[in-house]
């Protein structure tokens, strides 16, 4: 393994050319170059350009404790730009030990697939949420929770919150207190209240959207009525208008109430904390204007966006 890895990386030698050199094959040297990556003798830091000078206007505009902006320039998908970069701070910021709270997502997805295996040990992975729909299988907070404890195996606890599909309020509280008897279900509910670091996607109103949109579909809601409403975003399934305000209406209060969830409030009160991080990572074009009312509405206080949202985002 080391002599693959002395030929590949420090003499930029083929995987061909080595097998050759080695007396194996090529297939044979690709899985040491993968093993001794998994296994942690291999790291790869990607440094890619940020623009600091919008990152500080972003701190003072909104209250925030940290951003990181990504540049702009095409060079790829803006998820995943933006999931390497969340990934990056989050390992920055991370240590052993600490509990983790999951929202969910596709940049949340690419956030996980960035981030370096067995880097932390001892970590406690919660979902934000317990809900999903009936007729998709999405980025679910449950789903996104087991993908992150693949990368920290076999030290690291990861756990889920029931997911329950019941349409009326009365339903909803039934069933909430039901589940909150069970010890087990209500020191997971509990602890996902209160996590020290939680990672949040911000949805936007479109259609065909996965998610919170179709989520808001089965409960007999639009996204033509989600707009007249006012909604303009959601985080962690709470709908929100363009000024951050929780869009708590009739007809909304199913949909928002879910079974389990660690609601808008309570972002804001970990976002409130110094030692608390809610991280939150959108960007693109079409995000700019559900993650400005997720910025007023202060349920974060790092952001992880681009260039070119950052500078609309500042726009007077």
């Amino acid at each position: 393994m080391v002599q693959c890895l002395e030929l590949y990386y420090r003499h930029a030698q083929s995987q061909k050319d080595i097998a050759q050199a080695l007396g194996v094959s090529a297939a044979t040297v690709s899985r040491l170059l993968k093993r001794a990556f998994d296994e942690g003798f291999v790291r790869v830091e990607l440094d890619l350009p940020r623009t600091p000078e919008l990152e500080t206007r972003l701190v003072e505009r909104y209250g925030l404790r940290d951003a990181v902006v990504v540049a702009a320039g095409g060079r790829g998908d803006v998820k995943a730009e933006l999931g390497v970069a969340a990934a990056e701070y989050f390992e920055k910021v991370a240590a052993n030990g600490m509990r983790v709270g999951l929202s969910c997502g596709f940049t949340l997805y690419q956030t996980i697939r960035a981030l370096h295996e067995h880097r932390f040990r001892d970590l406690a992975l919660y979902p934000l949420a317990g809900e999903s729909t009936l007729t998709l299988v999405d980025l679910f907070p449950n789903t996104l929770v087991g993908m992150m404890a693949a990368k920290y195996r076999p030290h690291v606890k990861a756990y889920a919150l029931p997911v329950q599909h019941l349409l009326s309020l009365r339903e909803i509280d039934r069933a909430r207190r039901r589940l909150l008897r069970d010890a087990e279900v209500r020191s997971i509910y509990e602890a996902a209240q209160s996590v020290d670091i939680a990672l949040v996607g911000i949805g936007v109103i479109g259609e065909q959207t996965p998610g919170f949109c179709a989520l808001a579909e089965s409960y007999g809601v639009s996204v033509k009525r989600l707009r007249q409403l006012g909604v303009v975003g959601e985080i962690n399934y709470q709908p929100f208008d363009e000024a951050g305000a929780i869009v708590d209406r009739p007809e909304l209060r199913a949909l928002a109430r879910r079974i389990l969830s660690v609601d808008g409030d309570r972002l804001r009160a970990l976002s409130r904390q110094d030692n608390r991080y809610v991280i939150a990572v959108a960007g693109g074009k079409p995000k700019v204007e559900p993650v400005r009312g997720a910025l007023r509405g202060r349920f974060m206080n790092v952001l992880v966006t681009d260039e070119d949202a950052a500078t609309a985002l500042l726009a007077d």
